[in-house]
């Protein structure tokens, strides 16, 4: 198709930092747009999945669903592996993170069995918690993980711009 060489699809291969944007959440959802129409799905059919390098981002495959974000910071977990962890640590800077959309799959007692391992985190614009973008899937380990975490009770969150509220 001639519209991926222009546009959003054009720079899926560059870090964007989200904090940065004036409307984060419409540039995920023309991401969302530009997968679906490269592939012929409907945008339903669509969930975001993340991947969080464990240093530079040269560990992330990045195909024609995929897209680079930097700068996020992991508020209460830290995360090694692609994995969050209940952590003393207030904040993490993220290393680059890979978010990728794929297409659901049909069958949902797979998709049963591997909820129990994740947990569904908010994705704020700052440390606020004003403004609610999305969220993200991801797995845990450790402490407080699998079904009966805790981290919701610990208000583990994704932030996209530096700098403590006041």
């Amino acid at each position: 198709a001639e519209y991926m060489g222009s546009g959003i699809c054009a720079i899926r291969s560059e870090p964007v930092w989200l904090g940065g944007l004036f409307t984060p959440e419409a540039y995920i959802t023309a991401t969302r747009q530009c997968v679906a129409q490269a592939n012929d799905w409907s945008l339903e059919e669509l969930e975001l999945g993340a991947t969080i390098s464990d240093s530079d981002g040269s560990d992330l495959r990045m195909d024609h669903s995929s897209f680079a974000i930097s700068g996020l910071k992991l508020i209460g977990a830290d995360c090694r592996s692609n994995t969050i962890r209940l952590s003393a640590v207030m904040e993490t800077s993220l290393p680059l993170t890979q978010f990728k959309w794929e297409r659901r799959k049909g069958d949902q007692s797979q998709e049963q069995d591997r909820s129990v391992t994740l947990v569904t985190l908010p994705v704020y614009l700052n440390h606020t918690r004003d403004t609610l973008l999305f969220t993200l899937d991801l797995e845990t380990a450790g402490e407080g993980s699998g079904k009966n975490h805790s981290f919701y009770e610990r208000g583990v969150a994704i932030i996209t711009t530096g700098g403590q509220s006041s």
